[in-house]
């Protein structure tokens, strides 16, 4: 019975993990990683030291890299500090009109600040360009990360102990 109901948080971390791949509020690579942990301190199936120190980096790396790739994709194309918090507002509204509404969430936000910082609308179509890349490329690193756990864990739990919790 404790089995089922923690494959049953397992199953709820993974699902969130993959709902915050997509949406910035939820964080994605943490919640895929309480999955992990879930497996590896609440049942008989273990992750080694190295395993878990292995998945403890990535998924750190993975966290920070989204907000820097979006942070990068503003900076590198001229944007200063209205452009940032542009994306970042941009983003937050773009939350609730899913899931167009994030990207041009970002664009527009992007948009908007650089325009703010005294900058052209050529430059400011760039900066917001860099914003929209940055949030995407953020996006798909979180989207694999978590499709990664998804069946890294589904390969350790085996379909077998869904059904018989004495497989060797």
């Amino acid at each position: 019975m404790v089995q089922i109901l923690v494959l049953f948080f397992v199953f709820c971390f993974l699902v969130l993990g993959l709902i915050g791949a997509i949406l910035p509020i939820v964080p994605g690579p943490i919640m895929s990683y309480l999955a992990i942990l879930l497996i590896h301190f609440f049942t008989e199936l273990e992750f080694s030291f190295w395993q878990l120190f292995s998945y403890t980096v990535l998924t750190v790396l993975v966290f920070l890299s989204d907000h820097l790739l979006q942070f990068l994709g503003v900076k590198k194309l001229g944007g200063q500090k209205h452009a940032l918090y542009g994306t970042a507002m941009g983003i937050l509204t773009g939350i609730f009109f899913p899931p167009i509404g994030l990207f041009v969430g970002a664009f527009v936000g992007a948009f908007v600040g650089a325009l703010m910082d005294n900058k052209k609308k050529l430059q400011a179509t760039r900066i917001a360009f860099g914003a929209l890349l940055g949030f995407i490329f953020g996006t798909a690193l979180k989207l694999g990360y978590a499709v990664y756990i998804i069946f890294l864990i589904l390969k350790k739990i085996d379909l077998c102990l869904m059904f018989n919790y004495s497989c060797p």
